[in-house]
């Protein structure tokens, strides 16, 4: 059976555990149920380290990007050297999860990846985001199949997609709305593989109408708008529950005080069991900031029947779909309020939208093992196409280097 080297320049889980990492998981244990071999290359997680995800954090990312594209040929190297690494199979199979160090030798980062290709000869490559790219070139230029999923608009404007393609990197986009951005930017077209949702690992059996239920209390997802939303509807009950992304700092704590001060809003912590919320839950609020590509709450909610007030941004109408509100502008709390108050008070229009809500989580393409058998389709297809071999050549390590834009202080 072929074997699958997954690799990622952020914590893998159960170290963080949003959307993307179950997505991931969903994918890959899957795949090992199918009889393939699969192994993690990640970034580990630091005990008391700072927000991974900030704007030094991206800009540094298109820097180093930017730098690694300039940089041509193959050039010798010496011995391998020693990585800090830990390695474990907690989840199935092994993870090799490279302990970020301000002191740590890039070089010796960039040899450890090159290495763990030459012993373990995959069948395929899978990376995803863009600061991935000088590896997967790396891995496509030594005959692997690579290929390299896209979960976030995340540098979508600054890459040069026709010809990291031509490099012989497949690109795939977890969405119809990210494909398409892609597209227009750079006339490549991305397949298109749904995130990988279990529905069953999400409906609950008995259901309570006692919150307006908002995910994830970062900036991005909505926060402050979720927190004017709660203050301006005193007479409702809000349930705030915290994702699985990394401590977010200053601005989020700012507004999570807030969050605190108001007598009508629960705070639960990160659950590790959905239907904890979703068993509880009248609406689900998505007040979203940024262009999500999916927004996968809303399907998780939706198979509850469970009616959606979202934010009319990037892939949220298609995934809505009918089961729920579009609110647009979206950054205009008293929009979200007066959905909301409609839906409270319309029990014929509150009905209706449950009813269709169900109904859209229920499509085809929202199936996780329709969606996995794609991406085997996808990946055998790419087998068979190519005829390929592994050169033995010695490598530029600082030009593969996956770890040289990630810092973490210890």
């Amino acid at each position: 059976m072929p074997k699958l080297l997954f690799v990622t320049d952020f914590p893998f889980y159960p170290e963080i555990s949003g959307g993307s990492e179950l997505s991931n998981l969903y994918l890959l244990k899957s795949l090992c149920d199918m009889g393939w071999q699969i192994e993690v290359i990640c970034i580990r997680q630091v005990a008391g380290s700072n927000r991974l995800i900030s704007s030094y954090f991206l800009n540094l990312c298109s820097r180093v990007w930017k730098r690694l594209n300039k940089l041509l040929g193959l050039s010798s190297i010496g011995n391998i050297g020693k990585v800090p690494v830990v390695i474990d199979e907690k989840v199935g199979f092994p993870c090799w999860r490279v302990i970020p160090d301000r002191f740590s030798n890039e070089h010796r980062q960039a040899e450890f990846f090159a290495q763990r290709l030459r012993d373990y000869q995959p069948d395929v490559v899978l990376g995803q985001r863009s600061a991935t790219y000088p590896i997967l070139q790396y891995s496509a230029s030594k005959g692997y199949i690579t290929l390299c999923f896209l979960r976030d608009i995340e540098g979508v404007g600054d890459c040069n997609y026709l010809q990291l393609t031509a490099d012989g990197i497949s690109f795939i986009a977890n969405s119809p709305y990210l494909a398409s951005l892609i597209n227009s930017v750079s006339s490549c077209k991305p397949d298109v593989i749904l995130p990988f949702i279990n529905l069953e690992d999400y409906r609950v059996d008995n259901r309570r109408r006692d919150y307006i239920t908002f995910i994830n209390l970062v900036p991005e997802k909505g926060l402050r708008i979720a927190v004017e939303v709660a203050r301006q509807l005193p007479q409702e009950k809000f349930l705030f529950v915290k994702g699985g992304w990394p401590p977010y700092g200053a601005i989020q704590d700012s507004l999570l005080e807030q969050v605190y001060r108001l007598p009508n809003v629960t705070i639960w912590e990160k659950q590790e069991d959905m239907r904890n919320v979703y068993a509880v839950t009248d609406i689900l609020m998505v007040p979203s900031q940024w262009p999500e590509t999916f927004g996968r709450v809303i399907v998780e909610a939706q198979v509850n029947s469970i009616p959606v007030v979202a934010a009319n941004i990037g892939g949220i109408p298609y995934t809505l779909g009918k089961g729920g509100i579009l609110v647009d502008p979206i950054d205009n709390p008293q929009s979200y309020v007066e959905s909301i108050k409609k839906l409270r008070a319309e029990n014929v229009l509150y009905t209706e939208l449950s009813k269709l809500a169900f109904q859209n989580s229920q499509r085809p393409d929202f199936n996780a093992q329709y969606q996995v058998k794609k991406i085997v389709q996808l990946i055998e297809n790419n087998i068979h196409k190519k005829q390929y071999f592994i050169e033995k050549k010695p490598i530029d390590a600082e030009k593969i280097s996956l770890f040289n834009n990630t810092r973490i202080s210890i």
